[in-house]
């Protein structure tokens, strides 16, 4: 039997706010945490939507820092582990836990192909070095795998990791992971495509961790509530609603490209401003003012 906790509700991934010159945004990234926790939302530093991949460590040791601290155990704060590097990653779970996260969030290394021995021998390896909670985060759009849902199963028995972050859009893949591991006390299932929230919540999930959360928590929150007490009627509108917010940042556009989309929307709320993080680069003003425009006709 697993004593950890077993977190539910949403769970935003935060942009990573930063200067010109690329680095942290310390004010705004104070303001983006408070943001997310007065309004019941708990956050995930340092996940793709906080272009991880790509900032220095000291950078994401101090992000980390600064949302335990903000957040001040309002709501949860995980921290999302992303190297190529087992060791790396290792010892950088165990700082984020150090300095307070309540939970780290494991994402495959992306430069080999792994097997499905590899990816579970990757995870094992990151339970035994991890000393605290560790979800496991699928997301085949950036590494390039999907954990095969029988390693899931077998991560699951290990006595650390407490849930799953599932990102991945391949039909019937949600309506699996929650027939498998759906309901279980001890581990949690959270859904990482936006668009899907409303159908994973149906189907058991115990929380969401959508991008567009940076810029209206509230909404979010409100979605969820309804879902908990059972008015799907209002929980569907507010899919929808939610659904058009994030096709203004994803139309045409990379992966990359919707952050800095998100990242312009975001300057709206006066919450962060719209520099990326190298290599991507922030949209062009008037793209910016594209994006801010279509989000002031939909409220």
């Amino acid at each position: 039997m697993k004593t950890l906790p077993k977190h539910r509700g949403v769970i935003v991934p935060l942009v990573t706010p930063v200067t010109t010159s690329g680095a942290l945004d310390e004010v705004a990234a104070a303001r983006l945490v408070d943001h997310l926790a007065s309004n019941h939302c708990g956050m995930l530093v340092l996940g793709t939507t906080g272009e991880v991949a790509s900032l220095p460590y000291a950078l994401r040791l101090r992000y980390v820092d600064i949302a335990v601290k903000t957040a001040a155990k309002r709501t949860p704060v995980f921290a999302c582990i992303a190297s190529n590097c087992s060791e790396v990653s290792i010892e950088m779970g165990n700082a984020y836990l150090a300095a307070g996260a309540d939970a780290v969030v494991g994402i495959l290394p992306n430069y080999f192909k792994l097997e499905p021995a590899e990816i579970l021998a990757y995870f094992t390896r990151l339970s035994a070095g991890v000393r605290g909670p560790l979800m496991v985060y699928n997301m085949p759009a950036t590494t390039g795998m999907s954990i095969p849902l029988d390693v899931i199963e077998a991560l699951s028995r290990l006595p650390n990791v407490t849930g799953l972050k599932d990102s991945e859009g391949t039909a019937g893949r949600r309506e699996e992971v929650a027939k498998r591991f759906g309901g279980r006390p001890e581990f949690s299932l959270f859904m990482g495509i936006a668009a899907h929230s409303v159908p994973a919540l149906r189907l058991g999930f115990d929380g969401l961790v959508p991008s567009s959360g940076n810029l209206y928590p509230e909404r979010w929150s409100s979605l969820l509530n309804a879902a908990e007490t059972g008015d799907w009627t209002t929980a569907e509108k507010l899919q929808q609603q939610l659904d058009a917010l994030g096709a203004i940042f994803q139309r045409n556009r990379t992966l990359g490209q919707s952050l800095a989309a998100l990242k312009a929307g975001l300057g709206l709320r006066g919450l962060c401003g719209a520099e990326m993080v190298s290599p991507l680069l922030p949209l062009s003003p008037a793209d910016q003012e594209a994006v801010r425009a279509e989000l002031r006709e939909l409220g």
